[in-house]
């Protein structure tokens, strides 16, 4: 399996930029942040004009009620963490912003100067700290998740996006051959930017990008969870579109539960028998399903509080009792 390889003739020759390499490339601990590896390596902080911050374009929308949060706790004690940014690739003189987007926008709305940590990086490093700024905040949802994977896998490969989620379909449908050196690249590369395994990120995470647009900038945004949009998916029929946007805003004004959300798409698919390819999922199946997807969050979710542990534990002896009660009827029928 090969090493993950970076182009360090982008450099610029930094070592202290080197050993933030090595701490990406060794998997960062998830209590621990980037911005504290920077610190501990030596990269210095400069006082910048937030307007000189250029967000990238993959950046998230702002969240309104944490801009004004943090805008009154930095009136009140200034920025506690610095921002995270490069020398602009594409505008002299500009920076673009790897981490810090909120904290860059309140600064802005302050008039004040935003503290930021420069680094000198290549376009492969930058993806990767913009994501593991994020992804160590717990800020990533799966959608934004998979754009960061594939983002990095592309420049890695130096391939076009849609050509490397190609190589996963490919792989799932075992048409590639798995000793290829995309495919070992790509073996290799995953476990050092995400938790999610290979097989999990091909079945749940890469989907979400063939969205419908609404659907997309829905889950972009923080509005609706990718689970919640999952259930929207058989009405991207164009047939469903008004009906698909009606109950896309019901979900994020009424919060409507993933079980309310699949009750109403089954309900409109019953009621237009005439589109074949669209068909109500089996309750078992679907129940077989949502258990596969908890266990997969489960699964990454490294820290957890005490009460929230027993509250789950919790759930899960009311699920497997009432399963069992189930079982035993089944048995003596």
């Amino acid at each position: 399996m090969p090493k993950n390889k970076l182009d360090m003739t982008n450099m610029l020759g930094d070592p202290k930029t080197l050993k933030v390499v090595s701490a990406l490339e060794g998997g960062l601990n998830a209590k621990q942040d980037l911005n504290q590896v920077l610190t501990e390596v030596g990269v210095t902080t400069r006082q910048l004009a937030p307007e000189d911050l250029i967000p990238r374009k993959k950046n998230r929308p702002l969240d309104e009620e944490k801009v004004e949060s943090l805008m009154r706790s930095i009136r009140d004690i200034g920025v506690l963490e610095d921002l995270i940014a490069r020398p602009h690739p594409e505008i002299f003189g500009k920076y673009e912003l790897l981490g810090g987007n909120h904290r860059r926008e309140s600064c802005l709305r302050l008039r004040i100067l935003a503290p930021t940590k420069i680094v000198h990086v290549d376009d492969l490093l930058a993806a990767k700290i913009a994501g593991a700024t994020n992804a160590l905040r717990n800020q990533l949802n799966a959608l934004e998740e998979a754009d960061m994977v594939i983002e990095v896998l592309s420049l890695e490969l130096k391939i076009a996006e849609p050509d490397v989620e190609a190589l996963f379909w490919q792989h799932s449908n075992k048409t590639i051959d798995p000793n290829s050196f995309q495919w070992r690249t790509i073996e290799a590369i995953v476990p050092t930017i995400t938790a999610v395994a290979i097989s999990s990120f091909t079945r749940h995470y890469l989907p979400l990008r063939k969205l419908p647009q609404d659907l997309l900038d829905s889950v972009r945004s923080g509005k609706l969870h990718y689970t919640k949009a999952e259930k929207l998916i058989p009405l991207k029929h164009p047939r469903f579109e008004s009906e698909r946007r009606l109950l896309l805003q019901e979900a994020i004004v009424r919060n409507l539960s993933t079980t309310e959300l699949l009750e109403r798409v089954n309900q409109l698919l019953i009621q237009s028998p005439s589109i074949k390819q669209q068909k109500p999922e089996p309750l078992r199946k679907m129940l077989t399903r949502r258990v596969k997807s908890v266990q997969q969050q489960i699964n990454q979710i490294k820290n957890w509080d005490s009460v929230s542990q027993k509250e789950v534990e919790k759930l899960l002896n009311k699920l497997e009792s009432k399963i069992q009660e189930l079982s035993k009827r089944q048995s003596n029928s």
